[in-house]
């Protein structure tokens, strides 16, 4: 074979190598965006805010727990903090001072409303300083979501036979019941827990400077800018502490990968979805609780149900 072969095929490799590389490259930017500093707006926001003070993070039955507990565990190993998960290893955390005593840098709750000390200081009495992250959602979309996960729960309280489900198990119960009446269940479930819960603890912090109320749908509008201000309230400014948080983060964007959200994740078709929204709109007493609840906690007054 003559040289002048051998040197053509040797180019052509080198092309299609560059080119194939070129498509990793492109491909890897595509799925790791580099990392976006806090919008202005954020920083200066919480810019006031004591960056050595506990960042305590409540959230709520089908309010974003999961998906927030995946990004605070990665973030606060990224970080190199000491985080406490809702007890985890026998270390209660469940308020500043505690978060203090055991140095910890995030304390976090799935059940929120169980922070203690978040009431303002008596006249003449300093605050106690800690930051917190408050995360909500939409009541009508928090009841559906309960109510599709609770079909098939696994948790021991919802199967668990109790009088009150007339001395079957939570789960059995509502799958007993048609549609409508399932979804009315479920309504008069959460009424008693994060429908409660939700307005009482947006009202003890939600006026705060150093809170950030997080509402669930904020991560599918706009995920990049929602991470940025959780940064920015956790005091994360350095160029490479935000790289690694963008790194680490961006497995749980299931918004950008389409990917399997879990069990605690509703999988309920969008066609279903729609028809439980249209059920508990019809509902006078369901949807006046629902719409009074977001009045509460900031949201308007109509979400995905419409008004028709």
């Amino acid at each position: 074979m003559s040289p002048d072969v051998d040197s053509s095929r040797a180019t052509l490799r080198t092309l299609l190598y560059t080119a194939l590389a070129g498509v990793v490259i492109w491909r890897w930017h595509a799925t790791h965006p580099p990392a976006s500093p806090p919008p202005p707006s954020s920083v200066a926001r919480f810019a006031q805010c004591d960056g050595s003070s506990p960042v305590l993070v409540g959230t709520h039955h089908k309010s974003g727990t999961v998906l927030l507990t995946h990004l605070l565990r990665d973030a606060c190993r990224a970080l190199r903090w000491t985080c406490v998960f809702n007890h985890d290893g026998g270390r209660h955390c469940a308020s500043a001072s505690e978060a203090r005593v055991l140095g910890a840098r995030i304390c976090f709750l799935q059940h929120g409303i169980r922070f203690q000390g978040l009431a303002a200081a008596p006249p003449g009495a300093e605050a106690e300083a800690y930051r917190f992250v408050h995360a909500v959602r939409d009541p009508l979309e928090l009841v559906l979501s309960g109510y599709s996960y609770h079909l098939r729960t696994t948790e021991r309280w919802a199967n668990r036979p109790e009088r009150r489900w007339n001395g079957t198990t939570y789960r059995r119960y509502l799958n007993a019941l048609p549609l409508e009446a399932g979804l009315l269940a479920e309504m008069r479930h959460s009424a008693r827990d994060n429908l409660k819960t939700m307005p009482r603890l947006h009202a003890r912090v939600g006026a705060r400077p150093c809170t950030l109320t997080l509402r669930f749908e904020d991560f599918s509008r706009d995920w990049e800018g929602t991470l940025s201000s959780l940064w920015a309230l956790l005091g994360v400014r350095e160029a490479a502490q935000l790289a690694a948080l963008a790194r680490v983060s961006e497995k749980h964007n299931v918004y950008r990968h389409n990917t399997t959200r879990g069990r605690h994740v509703s999988s309920t078709s969008s066609d279903r979805r729609t028809a439980m929204r249209q059920l508990l709109r019809r509902n006078r007493d369901a949807i006046a609780r629902i719409r009074e609840v977001r009045r509460q906690i900031g949201y308007p007054r109509v979400g995905q149900e419409g008004s028709a």
